[in-house]
């Protein structure tokens, strides 16, 4: 049985792996792989422990089945230039290519916005590669893009989507539950 959990420390190396086993893939051939895994240790470390500090609320979900991690969801309050009111921006979501298929990301963005909607958040924002196969992902459960920016020294295209948290979650659920159907 799938578990989502808040990821401790001692997760977060394992967390920070699979990014990096999954960011080639995000980058889609673009752009040149420029991640390192201590860097990237050692950044998430500091941003979840110091979410407080910076009046955010910084939150790290994994996937969990049989003690095994499967997926990892990072998520924060929306900066102020992505959306005027208070919203939730999906830092990252990243799922073992082997575990993808069965519902794992869907549970760990519904779980995301469970944990945002509590705090009166309405709408969603997401980053995501152009060229990424997650983006269609984002299209199918109510994300529009908004605008799209370059990143990596204008290597890379990135679409900043924007979604109704309601609405998306609604999507997720239906999604859920016919594919907890199909199991």
């Amino acid at each position: 049985m799938i578990q989502i959990r808040q990821l401790t420390d001692d997760d977060m190396r394992q967390a920070m792996e699979l990014k990096v086993l999954c960011w080639e893939e995000e980058l889609a051939g673009k752009a040149e792989n420029t991640i390192s895994l201590d860097e990237e240790y050692a950044f998430w470390i500091d941003w979840i422990h110091t979410g407080e500090e910076n009046n955010d609320v910084r939150l790290g979900l994994g996937a969990f089945e049989d003690g095994r991690m499967l997926g990892v969801a990072f998520s924060s309050f929306a900066e102020d230039s992505d959306m005027p009111e208070r919203g939730v921006e999906l830092n990252g979501l990243w799922v073992y290519p082997e575990q993808r298929g069965r519902g794992i990301s869907l549970r760990l963005i519904d779980s995301t916005l469970d944990h945002f909607l509590a705090f009166g958040t309405e709408e969603i924002v997401i980053y995501c590669h152009h060229y990424a196969p997650s983006n269609a992902f984002y299209r199918r459960f109510g994300a529009q893009v908004k605008r799209q920016e370059y990143q990596m020294d204008g290597k890379l295209l990135v679409d900043i989507f924007h979604a109704d948290i309601k609405e998306m979650k609604a999507s997720i659920e239906r999604s859920l539950r016919k594919h907890m159907q199909t199991e």
